[in-house]
């Protein structure tokens, strides 16, 4: 049985990998386009339900992952492969795609639900929740999930500031950097996959 800093280590790390993922830089653009006409004040209360929405996604897939897998017949080896497989193309097309798509008009309510989902709580995201819901005991994926969820709160909050210190370029290249990381993140699922079908080697 792992002990407290053990646990603690784990969330980090799990909360790092899921930030990562959800790559709240890439949706700055998006959310401030969406809510440019809005003062600080109703700024800062779209965030909140945009992290609200997050939490219960996340939640939801976290705990479900492994009745999902069950009811759907998957393996939780083709899941990782179809996972990485995923996470790929979304880097890749971060890297190489258009960025940060942004869509303007319409109501506050639906805005919201344009940044949460695909742009957060996405495929990738919900695909890797599941994957790691078959690993992880659900108190540690859990906090996890709730760490993640605040840090991109704290970007969505203060993406006027963030912006405006990075620029243009800055918020690009921070949502590259995270691109990177979600193909090396999607390259290990892949791996791990063809190491337990036998067609790969450590």
């Amino acid at each position: 049985m792992m002990g407290p800093m053990e646990q603690l280590a784990q969330v980090l790390v799990l909360a790092v990998q899921l930030f990562v993922i959800l790559d709240p830089p890439s949706s700055i653009p998006a959310f401030l386009a969406l809510t440019e006409r809005e003062s600080s004040r109703k700024r800062a209360k779209l965030a909140l339900t945009a992290t609200w929405l997050i939490l219960v996604l996340m939640v939801l897939f976290a705990l479900a992952g492994n009745y999902l897998l069950t009811a759907l017949g998957i393996s939780l080896e083709s899941l990782k492969l179809g996972g990485g497989l995923l996470l790929l193309a979304l880097a890749l097309d971060t890297l190489f795609g258009s960025f940060g798509s942004e869509e303007e008009g319409g109501d506050r309510g639906s805005a919201i639900v344009l940044v949460v989902t695909p742009l957060l709580v996405g495929p990738g995201t919900i695909t890797t929740l599941i994957v790691l819901s078959a690993y992880y005991p659900a108190h540690v994926l859990l906090m996890a999930v709730a760490v993640a969820s605040a840090l991109a709160y704290a970007c969505l909050r203060f993406s006027d500031v963030i912006y405006r210190l990075l620029g243009e370029t800055g918020v690009k290249a921070a949502s590259r950097l995270m691109a990177v990381l979600i193909a090396a993140i999607g390259c290990e699922m892949i791996h791990s996959a063809l190491l337990a079908w036998g067609i790969a080697k450590a």
